[in-house]
C-alpha cells in the first residue's frame, strides 16, 4: 500500500487543480466573454449552461478521485490527521454542493429558460425564480472556487 502513496498524491493534486482551475477559468474569463460576444444573453445563457453541464462530469469525477486518493493515502499511513479529515470533509461538501448544483439546479434553470423563451418580462413569477437560482448556482461555484483554493493550500502545506 506504501507504494501507491506518491501515486494517490498525484492524483489527489491534479484533481483539486483541474477542478478549481475549471472552475475559475470557467467563472472568470469563460463566462464574461461568452456573455460579451454572444448575440443575445439568451444564447450566450444556453452556451454557459451546456459548457457548465459538461464540466460537472469532471467535477463529479475529480470529486471522487481527491476521495479516494484521500482514502489511499490514509490508509497507507494508518493515521489520519486532523488536516487531513478538514481536507476530506472539505472535498465531501464540494462534492455534494457539486450534485446538488448540476442535478438539481441546473435542471430547474434549464426548464425555467424554456419556460421563459416565450418572452416573460423582469417581474414574471417564473423569470424571478430564474434569477433566484441562478444567484444560488453562481454562489456555489464561488464557494466551490474558495473551498477549492483551501483544498491545495493546505494540501501544499501538508507536512
Amino acid at each position: 500500500m506504501r507504494g501507491l502513496l506518491p501515486f494517490a498524491a498525484i492524483l489527489e493534486i491534479l484533481a483539486i487543480t483541474l477542478w478549481t482551475g475549471g472552475l475559475a477559468a470557467l467563472s472568470f474569463i469563460a463566462a464574461p466573454a461568452i456573455f460579451q460576444t454572444a448575440p443575445s444573453r439568451d444564447s450566450a445563457g444556453r452556451t454557459f449552461g451546456l459548457i457548465l453541464k459538461r464540466f460537472h462530469w469532471v467535477a463529479y469525477g475529480c470529486g471522487i478521485v481527491i476521495l479516494l486518493a484521500g482514502g489511499v493515502r490514509w490508509a497507507g499511513s494508518y493515521r489520519m490527521q486532523a488536516a487531513e479529515v478538514v481536507r476530506c470533509i472539505i472535498a465531501l461538501l464540494m462534492l455534494c454542493l457539486t450534485f446538488y448544483s448540476g442535478l438539481v439546479l441546473l435542471r430547474k434553470i434549464e426548464k425555467l429558460r424554456e419556460a421563459l423563451a416565450g418572452g416573460a418580462t423582469k417581474d414574471d413569477l417564473p423569470r424571478a425564480e430564474f434569477n433566484s437560482l441562478h444567484r444560488r448556482a453562481t454562489t456555489l461555484m464561488a464557494f466551490n472556487v474558495l473551498l477549492g483554493f483551501a483544498l491545495a493550500v493546505m494540501f501544499a502545506l501538508q507536512d
